[in-house]
């Protein structure tokens, strides 16, 4: 007779086995519901780069499209009749391809080896195709912008920088990384649910987990089409789905497929020192358009002073660039623009004459105090390219720019938004234009806030401070800093304002 401690170790451990084996199974019954749950490891059909071997990297395919198919992990549990209006619609619109796979071939070959990397599906290398067709500069009328479309609140709370140097929602490198790991996120919130997932990235997490206790209190089902979200998410999730379709199966939906190298087109090049954004593209030998749009992030045509230190360039222009770089005198790639300051000058004027804060002209001649001196002299932060452009123009800095441009043959947005010292999306903005908007010759854009030949960037208003005033009430009312107004007006940090004063203001509006 057996040691009867160790018997019932033995059946103790024999039960363990058999409620683990009966647990994988529910697990894998449930991976293939229509709920849209994310599929256990061994359902992937594509390895990680760290799994495969030397010999399964030299086999892998020239175009990136048999990645994604392999990638696949929810999309083929949903039925078609359920993303069937949506099929049809692709089916129907051959142009849709034809455009937005042109755009996302500069981009996707990036995204899809970030989510290979992380072992995340491909489906979600086809969201940028539903968020902003696959192009950084779209700009939505609720501020959302970039590839992925985060809005400011979210973009901060992934670490994305944004400010007037530089958004981190457009920069390609860093907007992917911040979405990758937001979907992750959110899919630990909904248990590994993709299509509960892509709702919440759509509505947020707390509109999805509402919609969820809602039903369970009703004794409903939770799983995304059984909940009474929003039409916009009722709609974009099949959206997405219908997509991954489609493109996973050309021949079958007879849409044209471009097809899409595996290589990332772009690669990223260090360097040491601020950059002028045109010249660095004479120094590469590409188009001035073709190192923007691999460089969406930099707001001001130059990278900014702090950072990021480094540009994308195209992976067959960037070899010895930086030596070359190196070697050009500082003067034929460095942004300069400058300043002599004048009598009756503040600080505080010349930022809002050109259109700046008090702070970035502060951060970018290093200032320690906002008093000046005659004929002292203040860089500006604006490209040598658009400082030539605008002298050609007959202005004399970005603030005497006319507030009304005819579009001429040739012209596109981003070369007028470039010539006149702004940003593609505030031509948007300032014209109600959406993100794949065209432009044709003739046609009138509003040029923001700049008002005629001899009229700051921003409007000059003369406010009277009024019994109750406080420097807070007053720039919330105008919608400007504190320490903006105070350099305006050149007020020390403790100066008490008083009944009847005068104080000069620019408001962006």
């Amino acid at each position: 007779m057996g040691n009867p401690v160790r018997t019932i170790f033995l059946l103790a451990a024999c039960v363990l086995l058999i409620l683990t084996g009966c647990a994988q199974q529910s697990q894998r019954s449930e991976s293939g519901a229509v709920s849209g749950n994310k599929k256990s490891i061994s359902h992937k059909r594509i390895p990680s780069s760290g799994q495969r071997d030397s010999r399964q990297r030299s086999e892998q395919p020239d175009d990136i499209w048999p990645i994604i198919e392999d990638g696949l992990w929810f999309s083929h549990d949903v039925p078609d009749r359920k993303v069937q209006r949506y099929i049809d619609w692709y089916t129907d619109n051959d142009s849709y391809f034809e455009r937005t796979l042109t755009r996302a071939k500069r981009y996707m070959p990036y995204v899809v080896a970030k989510l290979q990397e992380h072992e995340l599906p491909m489906e979600l290398a086809l969201l940028p195709f539903i968020e902003s067709a696959y192009n950084p500069f779209a700009y939505s009328h609720s501020h959302a912008s970039g590839l992925w479309q985060f809005i400011p609140g979210t973009g901060q709370e992934m670490g994305l920088r944004q400010d007037w140097w530089y958004e981190g929602r457009r920069d390609i490198i860093d907007s992917t990384d911040a979405a990758i790991r937001y979907l992750k996120i959110l899919n630990t919130m909904f248990d590994g649910d993709w299509l509960l997932t892509l709702a919440a990235y759509n509505s947020g997490p707390g509109t999805v987990s509402r919609a969820m206790a809602a039903n369970r209190q009703k004794g409903k089902a939770t799983d995304f089409w059984s909940l009474p979200l929003r039409d916009e998410t009722r709609n974009y999730v099949p959206r997405l789905v219908a997509l991954a379709k489609v493109l996973s199966d050309p021949e079958r939906f007879a849409i044209n497929r471009l097809s899409i190298p595996v290589e990332s087109h772009f690669t990223v090049v260090e360097i040491k020192d601020q950059v002028d954004l045109a010249q660095a593209a004479k120094l590469a030998n590409i188009s001035a358009d073709e190192i923007y749009n691999l460089n969406p992030g930099f707001s001001r045509w130059v990278t900014p002073p702090n950072g990021p230190f480094r540009i994308l360039l195209p992976r067959t222009h960037a070899t010895g660039f930086a030596d070359l770089l190196a070697r050009t005198p500082r003067q034929n790639w460095h942004p300069g623009g400058e300043y002599v300051v004048r009598a009756g000058d503040t600080l505080g004027r010349i930022a809002a004459n050109h259109g700046l804060t008090v702070n970035d002209l502060t951060q970018l001649n290093q200032l320690d105090t906002t008093h000046l001196q005659i004929g002292q002299v203040l860089r500006l932060p604006i490209s040598s390219t658009v400082a030539s452009q605008l002298t050609k123009n007959g202005a004399d800095s970005p603030a005497t720019a006319p507030r009304h441009y005819q579009v001429k043959s040739g012209d596109s947005l981003w070369s007028i938004a470039r010539a006149h010292n702004t940003r593609v999306q505030d031509l948007l903005v300032w014209n109600n234009l959406n993100s794949d908007a065209l432009i044709s010759p003739g046609q009138q854009l509003k040029l923001g806030p700049a008002a005629g030949t001899n009229t700051p960037a921003k409007s000059q208003v003369s406010y009277q401070v009024k019994r109750g005033d406080s420097l807070y009430n007053i720039a919330r009312r105008f919608q400007v800093e504190i320490h903006d107004i105070l350099a305006w007006n050149d007020l020390g940090q403790q100066q008490v304002i008083h009944p009847g004063q005068n104080l000069t203001l620019f408001p962006s509006r």
